[in-house]
């Protein structure tokens, strides 16, 4: 890799930079950097605040057809490990690695532990082991 400090590139490159250092020390042009940065933060809360209307709408739509809007939101992966540890009981991340195929425990341990965190699942120590069960 080529050395570009002290090039005529270098400097081309760093005056921009430069100007911008100066620019921030004028107290009107960061106030007015600030300023954009409020307004743009008023509308990107105003754009969240109606995507969060506009999904309890639909939450609530699937909730009245008599659609579970929690497993609706699953991958099929998850929704099959969900179903062996409701047909179990209780599942240890070593038996969702064997009957998953999963290449090391690492990786079924991970999906159990995301659908505990999601509030699929809830798990508990018994020993050394953990085993997940339905909430």
């Amino acid at each position: 890799m080529t050395e570009l400090y002290g090039t005529e590139e270098y400097g081309e490159l760093s005056k921009d930079v430069k100007y911008d250092i100066e620019q921030f020390k004028d107290p009107y042009v960061v106030g007015a950097m600030i300023h954009r940065l409020v307004e743009e933060r008023k509308l990107t809360n105003t754009m969240l605040r109606d995507i969060h209307k506009k999904l309890n709408k639909l939450t609530q739509l699937m909730e009245k057809q008599g659609i579970d809007t929690r497993e609706a939101l699953l991958s099929e992966q998850d929704e099959k490990i969900l179903e062996f540890v409701r047909g179990a009981g209780k599942a240890c991340a070593e038996e969702v690695q064997a009957a998953f195929e999963y290449k090391g425990k690492n990786a079924a341990s991970a999906r159990l532990n995301a659908l505990v965190k999601d509030g699929f699942l809830a798990k508990t120590r018994v020993g050394r082991k953990v085993y997940f069960l339905t909430r």
